[in-house]
């Protein structure tokens, strides 16, 4: 069933393909409500081959296949219980997430931009994948309660913008991690200021999905480290601006960035031993 073929006319979706690859992706974040493409593109790069599952399952080319033509042409239990398979056969959460699910992400992209798909094939496709993305950061998440001495993040998307499933797959990463973790899909800067100057964070996660919104950002990070309990408070933004152009991280007043899950976790410890090494040669604590 093509439950969102009236979302756009032939004449709309020829016109959406004019616009060029980077125009193409940005329809899809819009249908998706959040920008699974872009900014998980740079995590597929740097990818240096699958891992492998504790049965010697290794994700490949031919999952990724499988799984989108299960978007495509099957159901969401179809691929629900594709997924479901590949996971009781060894691959874990991580795995599904970053190589195949992200993988698949990309894979219907390019389907579009290649005239391989229409505009409604592919926007159904990415609207089952992000049902399955939520399932997996939720059914497969074996973290336990984090320690009462945890370093706490806070993650919200940039004010103006709504797309709180990126948000939930780094919260996953930061779980596993042992973090506490809030996450506030939907957040003004008025709200934002309110919650670091009322709770103590160690680091904040900002996601970002276009470059229309950096001045906002700019001002708000800006804004939250003047207002934060925490005077030194780590500040790391995400998404496709800064997956395109790295050395925008700093223009922003953040301190850091990471392509996906695994490595913002790297990235927020990397602030953490900066912080306390900092604290150590003023003779603090």
């Amino acid at each position: 069933m093509r439950i969102v073929r009236g979302l756009t006319s032939g004449n709309q979706a020829r016109a959406l393909r004019d616009g060029g690859r980077s125009h193409a992706r940005e329809v899809l974040a819009s249908t998706m409500q959040d920008e699974v493409i872009p900014r998980l593109l740079a995590s597929l790069q740097r990818a240096h081959g699958a891992p492998s599952a504790r049965d010697g399952t290794v994700l490949g080319p031919h999952h990724v296949n499988e799984l989108v033509g299960l978007l495509l042409r099957g159901t969401q239990p179809q691929a629900a219980a594709y997924v479901e398979q590949l996971h009781a056969c060894g691959v874990g959460a991580d795995a599904l997430i970053l190589d195949l699910l992200a993988r698949s992400a990309h894979r219907l992209g390019e389907m579009w931009e290649n005239d391989l798909c229409d505009f409604t094939e592919v926007t159904l496709g990415v609207m089952r994948l992000s049902t399955m993305m939520r399932l997996v950061s939720s059914a497969f998440d074996t973290a336990t309660p984090p320690a009462d001495d945890a370093p706490g993040i806070l993650l919200v998307q940039a004010p103006g913008e709504q797309h709180g499933l990126g948000l939930a797959m780094v919260g996953h990463f930061f779980r596993r991690a042992g973090w506490q973790v809030r996450a506030e899909p939907v957040i003004t800067q008025d709200e934002l200021i309110d919650i670091v100057s009322g709770n103590w964070f160690a680091v904040v996660g900002i996601s970002v999905s276009c470059s229309d919104h950096l001045d906002r950002l700019t001002r708000a990070i800006a804004a939250l480290r003047a207002a934060s309990c925490n005077p030194a408070i780590g500040v790391m933004v995400g998404g496709a601006p800064f997956i395109d152009q790295p050395g925008m991280v700093a223009s922003v007043g953040a301190d850091g960035t990471a392509a996906d899950g695994r490595l913002a976790v790297e990235q927020a410890h990397i602030l953490l031993a900066r912080h306390l090494r900092d604290k150590l040669a003023a003779g603090e604590g």
